[in-house]
């Protein structure tokens, strides 16, 4: 888990409004981006 806060940004987290429509999914990349980034100088 990198983070608990999922609720914070997005309304629809864990309700059954939650669909991959309702994901930001160029946050989701640039977080995914963010950790291969950082897991790769390791």
């Amino acid at each position: 888990m990198v983070t608990d806060t999922a609720f914070l940004r997005n309304p629809h987290y864990h309700q059954s409004t939650d669909t991959i429509a309702t994901l930001d999914l160029t946050f989701l990349t640039q977080v995914c981006q963010g950790l291969i980034n950082g897991i790769s100088v390791l």
